[in-house]
């Protein structure tokens, strides 16, 4: 059953590059109540404050204290008006992001605060919503992880097989900002949260195995940016009730060989990622477990040496394979698959998956130097530039009077995260552009 009461729901969402115009303090009536979620994964400690300007005076006074990750104040009275609120590091009076709502009387409001590409953000919250009958409980999802594009949310039994469910309780398409659903009504108990790609089960993003619905109550399904921008942190919001938040136990990892030839085999903790895959090669994204679990890399059967690798919770990486198939080196690379922070651009990087030599690499995009001396098994920062549908790709080596590789008029569209790999041996390079976004 979908019951549409979400219009109006959600009141406000700023980023501290987006600061809200409208200003004053609280006008006369009744009192309104508001909390914060601190859902941030870099900041301990937050608060909440309200500001207000009087020619060139402007006044802050703190709304709630100390606000610890992962954890929910209580509620705070809050007059009816117009207020600009600022989110700080707890004691700090430097804005991390700002939202201006308009607080109705005898109304209650959650100011949830996280981090997407970087920068905290703030969602100002409803939690005004008629409650089910005896018998029910609603539920919606407010998504805010936009960079892992469309998904699919099943809510089902703790152990139901995706194979077999018939559809998604509920779809969310692509959006550069958060969004919510209209409501459906469950049956109380206790269920399996995953959030999926749309259209692909297999391609999990969070996993929740086990969230209490109760009696009489409205949850939110909250999603959030996990660390590597695809993956998503969860949490489960009941209406002016409790706060309990699941970050994401994995991560996600691909294996890039840049051996001229030989087969490998990968897997970490007795969990395959790759098995006699031909050199070389440029994998996929596999989830596998956060942490710092073995890994063991073989090629033509002969085991590589593989330092100690640890994988943080909702990152994305890459393995990158290099050297000979007698002496392998295995470097890890972290990928930022995040959407681009600026409109009508792409972020690019290369990526020196040559092997058997120490010569770097440099790439232009549009005659423009974006990446200088990149080393062999190493990558270059993500530079931003403007997406288009006839950019000009060079890569070019100190060894090389010509162009390693040299591209032009591809098509490139605005929104996305690509890499570029150069792989094989120095004498026959061969250049893939891959897009990770």
């Amino acid at each position: 059953m979908n019951i549409k009461r979400v219009s109006g729901w959600v009141l406000g969402v700023a980023s501290l590059a987006v600061l809200a115009a409208c200003g004053g303090s609280g006008s006369s009536g009744g009192d309104a109540q508001v909390r914060v979620i601190n859902a941030t994964r870099t900041h301990a400690s937050i608060d909440l404050q309200s500001t207000s300007t009087s020619g060139s005076t402007t006044t802050a006074t703190k709304l709630v204290s100390a606000v610890g990750k992962a954890g929910v104040s209580g509620f705070v009275n809050l007059g009816a008006g117009n207020y600009t609120v600022q989110v700080t590091d707890a004691g700090s009076q430097s804005a991390l992001a700002t939202a201006g709502p308009s607080v109705a009387k005898d109304s209650s409001y959650v100011l949830l605060a996280y981090e997407s590409n970087g920068s905290v953000k703030a969602a100002w919250l409803g939690e005004n919503d008629t409650l089910p009958a005896a018998g029910a409980t609603y539920v919606r999802v407010y998504n805010a992880a936009t960079d892992a594009g469309a998904v699919d949310v099943y809510v089902t039994s703790p152990t139901a097989d995706l194979a077999s469910v018939s559809s998604p309780s509920f779809s969310l398409a692509s959006s550069s900002t958060p969004q919510s659903t209209a409501v459906t009504a469950f049956t109380p108990g206790t269920y399996r949260v995953r959030v999926t790609a749309s259209g692909n089960r297999s391609d999990l993003r969070l996993d929740m195995p086990s969230v209490v619905l109760g009696d009489q109550q409205l949850d939110t399904l909250l999603l959030m940016p996990a660390a590597g921008g695809a993956l998503v942190d969860g949490a489960v919001l009941v209406q002016k009730g409790t706060y309990a938040q699941t970050s994401n136990g994995n991560a996600r990892v691909r294996l890039v060989s840049g051996l001229a030839s030989g087969n490998f085999t990968a897997s970490v903790g007795g969990l395959a990622v790759e098995a006699d895959t031909l050199s070389p090669s440029i994998g996929s994204y596999v989830t596998v477990p956060a942490g710092s679990a073995p890994w063991n890399v073989a090629i033509n059967g002969n085991a590589a040496s593989v330092p100690q690798i640890t994988l943080a919770a909702g990152s994305d990486n890459t393995l990158l394979l290099t050297g000979t198939a007698a002496a392998v080196t295995v470097n890890r690379i972290d990928d930022d698959n995040h959407a681009p922070a600026t409109s009508g651009s792409v972020n690019i990087r290369l990526v020196n998956a040559l092997s058997g030599t120490a010569s770097s690499l440099s790439m232009a995009v549009d005659f423009g130097l974006v990446a200088n001396n990149v080393v062999a098994g190493t990558a270059s920062a993500y530079k931003s530039v403007t997406g288009n549908s006839s950019m000009r790709l060079e890569v070019t080596s100190p060894l090389s009077v010509t162009p390693i590789s040299l591209q032009s008029s591809l098509n490139i569209p605005s929104g996305g995260v690509y890499s570029i790999f150069v792989v094989g041996d120095a004498a026959t390079p061969a250049t893939t552009v891959r897009r990770d976004r």
